[in-house]
């Protein structure tokens, strides 16, 4: 399966070629580039998926001193018969003054539940249903060159869980007891000077974060997240990027399943199941070496180690899970350096094929 969705997918952005060329070449007079594509995916959490993602690429300044901002907006549907609706955006206003990053997003999505804790039984293997309201803000202020703080705002409503355990029977009323809603306010500070935001060549991205979860915002739920994002990109040569990320979330007691720290998915930890490792704290770190063979076909090899723990004290490095992988980039926009890409990532025991647009990190 996961062979013919690479192909009909790499089929389909080969044919998208002759519009994008035509993209590029109209770019220096273009103040909006629209990239519509095919969402044909799958990943271990979906199994096929298909509907549309379209992506607007915009600049509100002067391209010396202002980053491209971006738009995306994804619908879709699953063999596993979830429903995804996504909106995302990364807005950077005239010389950088501000900037505006943040999703609303609606999922009806099943999903597999193996417990909590990061010595999991995978035949302990679950139907979890529910559905799901997301959204957030960040709203930064340029402190000084590459250099913003501001606030961030977030609020999440589960429900309709459905749960009929054949395992993991405990479970079953402390799952029903978390639904609701988490509303929350915190505070980022972000470093950035990467020269692209969807796919860097060089530079670095730290971002700090905290959210606070308290019943006077109107959260169900009483609890802290904070949050180290680090990238690090070096360009090796015209063609070559070497680019590492390390990932750290910390909770503090009393999280609602769902807001756990979850490892797996697309975007690091690839191969795993995003949750198959769940718990209130987590770290991971990868690296990744991009290749372009041709302008617009790319190579990329990655490596991750990470885990969940109920405490920090309780890490163990020793102990920790391991990824690699490797996958293909196929650039849909060369002025701005957009790619789609097609990955595939293995772990101790388990594998996951993801297609998606932009770099993982």
């Amino acid at each position: 399966m996961r062979i013919i969705v690479l192909s009909l997918a790499f089929c389909l952005a080969s044919s998208f070629n002759a519009l994008a060329q035509d993209s590029d070449s109209l770019s220096a007079e273009k103040k909006l580039r629209i990239i519509p594509l095919p969402a044909i995916f799958y990943t271990p959490e979906t199994r096929l998926g298909y509907g549309a993602l379209t992506t607007g690429i915009f600049n509100l300044g002067d391209k010396e001193n202002t980053r491209a901002s971006n738009v995306q907006v994804l619908g879709a549907y699953t063999l596993n018969d979830q429903i995804i609706f996504e909106t995302r955006h990364n807005i950077f206003t005239k010389n950088e003054e501000w900037v505006f990053n943040g999703a609303l997003n609606y999922y009806d999505f099943p999903i597999f539940y193996y417990g909590i804790g990061n010595d999991t039984n995978e035949d302990f293997e679950e139907d979890l249903q529910y559905q799901v309201f997301e959204f957030r803000e960040r709203v930064l202020k340029k402190v000084r060159n590459h250099l913003f703080a501001g606030l961030q705002i977030r609020y999440t409503d589960l429900y309709d869980l459905t749960f009929e355990p054949e395992f993991l029977l405990a479970d079953k009323p402390i799952l029903e007891s978390q639904t609701g809603k988490n509303a929350a306010v915190g505070f980022s500070v972000v470093y950035d000077n990467r020269d692209n935001v969807l796919n860097a060549s060089e530079g670095m991205f730290l971002n700090v974060a905290s959210f606070h979860h308290q019943k006077a915002f109107g959260s169900d739920f009483t609890y802290n997240r904070y949050t180290v994002d680090l990238r690090k990109f070096w360009g090796i040569s015209d063609k070559s990027v070497l680019a590492t990320q390390f990932f750290g979330e910390f909770n503090s007691s009393n999280v609602p399943f769902r807001e756990m720290a979850l490892m797996g998915g697309d975007m690091i930890m690839r191969g795993y199941y995003n949750g198959r490792y769940r718990d209130n704290q987590q770290m991971a770190l990868q690296g990744e070496y991009r290749y372009q063979v041709l302008p617009r076909l790319g190579f990329t090899v990655f490596s991750s180690v990470g885990d969940v723990a109920n405490e920090f004290s309780k890490f163990d490095i020793g102990d920790f899970k391991w990824a690699a992988g490797g996958g293909i980039r196929f650039m849909v926009n060369k002025s701005d350096r957009a790619n789609i890409r097609f990955d595939y990532g293995i772990g101790d025991g388990v594998s996951g094929f993801y297609f998606a647009f932009a770099e993982a990190f």
